[in-house]
């Protein structure tokens, strides 16, 4: 069924369309185009508005080793303290990857 951007209820069920989700993951690499620390930051900042305007459950961020996963991790601590995020974590034993939930 088609919705207007503007809605922001389901007009069948009156769920919120913000809450919606298929489940799948986004991944998008922030660290390995030569970006700098504040590009990183940039990419990951327009990731997660993107990625919570559609239907993905989950973002992906491929941050590297480096000073970019240092500073990745501090913005997802303070993304997910001001509930930007549900919640983040390792993308299991790749320490240069995190997963972040983006609904619930």
């Amino acid at each position: 069924m088609l919705v207007s951007d503007r809605e922001t209820h389901c007009p069948k069920c009156d769920n919120r369309l913000d809450r919606q989700t298929d489940g799948s993951t986004i991944t998008v690499d922030i660290a390995h185009h030569g970006e700098r620390v504040h590009d990183a930051l940039r990419k990951m900042n327009a990731a997660v508005n993107d990625a919570k305007s559609g239907v993905a459950r989950y973002l992906r961020l491929v941050v590297g080793s480096g000073i970019i996963r240092e500073e990745v991790l501090m913005e997802l601590r303070e993304m997910e303290h001001r509930k930007v995020i549900v919640k983040f974590h390792l993308d299991g034993k790749n320490s240069g990857a995190y997963i972040a939930q983006l609904k619930p």
